[in-house]
């Protein structure tokens, strides 16, 4: 197989995205009358669909290794050794996920309250704004994996070696967030560095969860964030 063509199918998912918030953001009937929640479900809707068939794609392209992969995979899976990160490979990825995860998260917070600050948000609407962001975080979170990590390693593995695997993992996911949250450079690098952690832990566990977890925590953050900068009630 190509393996121009998994690429290809990544590059078009991505640029869907971006163009799925428009044609959502243009549907004429109304799911909530908050217009932010409103156009976010619509968009989620459309993402998991897009991210459908990005993963009908990848089954298509390898069925062996898309049954290697779509699992919750094992979590007690130990990590490789990466010196750079204080990493030994003695941990396990449940462990890592746990402890780095941590540190990951907090830099997103950090990074997303100074955004709040700015906007002199509302707190009274946290508690709205934060049930709210689970359910989109989950499915956000799901989509973003299916495409970003099942969309590229799968039809990928085997015909690339891993680091460069994940390295088109973390670049591909990296670099829309330049117009995303968080954005520009700092945006980038802090979302390449993270799919590249979760690419592997794709690889190395063999299944999705622990990557959906670490990543849904981080959208409950910037989420939640998003719409208590909306600075509309919720209703």
């Amino acid at each position: 197989m190509n393996m121009f063509l998994p690429l290809l199918v990544i590059v078009l998912a991505t640029v869907g995205i971006f163009q799925l918030r428009v044609l959502t953001a243009k549907l004429k009937f109304t799911l909530n009358p908050n217009a932010l929640i409103d156009q976010t479900i619509k968009f989620q809707g459309a993402q998991l669909i897009l991210a459908a068939l990005v993963l009908a794609i990848a089954y298509f392209f390898n069925p062996e290794n898309f049954s290697l992969f779509f699992h919750i995979g094992d979590v007690y899976a130990h990590i490789s050794p990466i010196s750079w990160l204080g990493i030994t490979g003695t941990e396990t990825w449940l462990q890592i996920a746990s402890t780095l995860g941590l540190w990951i998260t907090l830099g997103t917070g950090i990074f997303m309250f100074f955004q709040l600050k700015k906007a002199n948000v509302d707190y009274h609407f946290f508690l709205f704004s934060l049930l709210w962001s689970i359910p989109f975080s989950m499915a956000n979170a799901f989509s973003e994996e299916a495409i970003f990590r099942i969309g590229i390693v799968s039809p990928l593995y085997g015909l690339l070696s891993v680091p460069i695997i994940l390295i088109i993992s973390g670049v591909l996911f990296g670099l829309p967030h330049y117009f995303g949250t968080p954005s520009g450079i700092i945006g980038v690098i802090m979302a390449g560095f993270l799919g590249w952690l979760l690419a592997l832990s794709l690889v190395e566990t063999h299944g999705l969860f622990l990557a959906w977890a670490i990543h849904f925590v981080q959208d409950v953050v910037i989420i939640t964030s998003i719409i208590l900068m909306s600075k509309k009630e919720i209703k």
